[in-house]
């Protein structure tokens, strides 16, 4: 008795690690992305519709999400793409040899900060268990604010400056394309 339940225990340990491969291959995503959500979602975005299907397709976490889903995953990329523009404006900071140019790489460098800031409040108001209406209205404020504080940075180069050098310009307008995402996801909760 003793030496078959050694037997037995022996033959399951050694299928132990068969089990885990095949559950853990089974638990892997292997369908496409919501795709009727996102093409909703990116059939409403104004600026660049084929940007919002590339960027939402391609985030494996999106295969899964739904509306919510969908607004962290959207806020994560334009923040991360704030954070690349911020640091451009402060990279151009650093080269540039005109104090008001200085001084106007540097605003912008802080309105993505900001920008960053707002992202951030409107990913912690989607973490919430339950969305109240308060809450709706409160992660669009957010989201309206990190989306439109950065328009500033583009403005003040037709105020007398050089020109707005084309890398900062073509970041600025990404960021407008993927920050609409977020705009557009936000107009799309329910709030009551």
């Amino acid at each position: 008795m003793v030496y078959s339940f050694k037997l037995y225990f022996s033959l399951l340990v050694s299928l132990v690690p068969w089990f885990l491969f095949i559950s853990l291959s089974d638990a892997r995503p292997n369908r496409k992305p919501t795709t009727t959500l996102i093409n909703q979602i990116c059939s409403q975005t104004i600026g660049n519709p084929s940007l919002c299907l590339q960027v939402l397709e391609s985030d494996t976490r999106s295969a899964r999400a739904d509306l919510r889903g969908l607004g962290k995953i959207s806020i994560d990329i334009a923040r991360k793409d704030a954070k690349q523009t911020s640091n451009l404006s402060t990279s151009l900071m650093k080269e540039a040899t005109n104090s008001s140019l200085k001084g106007r790489y540097d605003y912008c460098a802080e309105l993505y900060g900001d920008a960053i800031d707002d992202l951030n409040g409107a990913g912690q108001i989607l973490n919430k268990k339950v969305l109240s209406p308060l809450d709706i209205s409160d992660f669009r404020i957010r989201a309206s604010t990190a989306c439109s504080g950065p328009n500033f940075c583009d403005d003040g180069f037709d105020e007398g400056l050089p020109n707005e050098p084309s890398k900062l310009k073509e970041a600025s307008k990404k960021y407008k394309d993927l920050c609409e995402i977020v705009l557009v996801i936000g107009a799309s909760f329910k709030s009551g």
